[in-house]
């Protein structure tokens, strides 16, 4: 199958080498509207620094943040930017309210004082460092991002009817290859559909222009394309690149529903970048281990593993909090390492941001 993909693991520097590619880079996280992601945003920044990345994670906020959720992460040292809300001038549509946002990342294409950006969603957390994304060769008019998931096997109401595991980009892909071989995105088809949780991209004036003409355009056929996309800036960007558009392995948008819906390839191992998708994970918390299963598991979360391999559509027969009790488990353990650095160093946010979790059952 023709099309376009590339493994960034291809462009880590060998031991011959120096260091990355000298160049300025950022990771670009939004939040907007209101405060309930901070918790997630401070554990992506933690989570940044735990595993060493060189480059800055710059949050990207509308004007109506409440201040003390701004000043929450400038002590956390992390650059804010403000951005302006983008909605278009049409009828639009969408799955979910808070979707309606989404326009606005397409501002990341104007931070155009840095040579390369990685918009990162703010229920993502790493798990390994992937610095290496930096170095991918992109065009000015091309992007990189994986594939969306459309395996849709808890059947959800609103997905499209070709949304289905045989339609799925990730579907063809089989063990260690969907690292080395990424399925290639296509210029048709649900192969064209990307996941922009990640993208790794050149910001660019000229395409930000592009986009603001396209979004506020009162052109009628440009309104009832727009009509037709559930998610804003996901459906924008694969419409916008398409055909141009590169696909990488699923290690850097592992969203944690394929745990379970993608057993011909998933690993825990193997995951750089987790995503949480629909149910946060601060808003659900697995139960404590006991001191024995801590002991026998080094798991501070009592989480079982499952097995979920064979997963077929009409056939997921599973409660979604016992699925995703792993992975959320991991978040929790970061977070508490993150809240207890926090209130050693003397953090004066620690309450506000220990408010907007769920601590569920414990």
């Amino acid at each position: 199958m023709t099309g376009l993909a590339l493994n960034p693991l291809d462009y880590i520097p060998s031991s011959s080498s120096l260091s990355y590619t000298i160049r300025k880079c950022a990771w670009v996280v939004f939040l907007l509207t209101t405060p309930s992601y901070l918790p997630g945003i401070l554990v992506l920044a933690y989570t940044l620094r735990k595993y060493n990345s060189k480059y800055p994670l710059i949050v990207a906020i509308n004007p109506s943040i409440p201040a003390e959720t701004i000043k929450a992460l400038e002590e956390y040292e992390l650059e804010i930017r403000i951005v302006q809300p983008l909605v278009p001038r049409g009828q639009i549509t969408l799955i979910a309210e808070r979707f309606v946002d989404t326009w606005t990342k397409a501002a990341v294409f104007g931070f155009d004082d840095y040579a390369r950006v990685c918009l990162i969603d703010g229920d993502m957390m790493l798990k390994r460092n992937m610095d290496e994304i930096f170095e991918i060769p992109l065009k000015e008019d091309q992007i990189a991002a994986t594939f969306a998931c459309i395996c849709n096997l808890d059947k959800s109401s609103w997905a499209p009817a070709e949304w289905t595991r045989d339609n799925c980009g990730f579907t063809p892909s089989h063990g260690s290859e969907s690292i080395t071989h990424p399925g290639p995105a296509q210029p048709t088809g649900t192969h064209s559909l990307l996941n922009s949780g990640l993208v790794v991209l050149t910001p660019s004036q000229s395409v930000l222009q592009r986009i603001y003409a396209l979004v506020e355009s009162g052109d009628k056929d440009d309104q009832e394309r727009i009509k037709e996309w559930a998610f804003p800036d996901q459906d924008l960007f694969a419409d916008l690149f398409r055909g141009k558009w590169i696909s990488i392995p699923w290690i850097y948008n592992a969203i944690k529903t394929m745990r379970y819906w993608h057993g011909n390839f998933y690993t825990d191992h193997d995951v750089r970048n987790l995503h949480y998708i629909c149910r946060k994970p601060w808003k659900y918390r697995p139960k404590y281990n006991t001191p024995e299963e801590y002991e026998r598991t080094g798991n501070v979360y009592k989480v079982e593993a499952g097995e979920y391999s064979q997963v077929k559509d009409n056939d997921v027969g599973f409660n979604e909090r016992e699925a995703d009790a792993v992975t959320h488990g991991w978040w929790w353990e970061e977070y508490d390492c993150m809240l207890g650095q926090m209130r050693k160093s003397g953090y004066e946010w620690c309450e506000l941001v220990d408010e907007l979790t769920d601590r569920g059952e414990s």
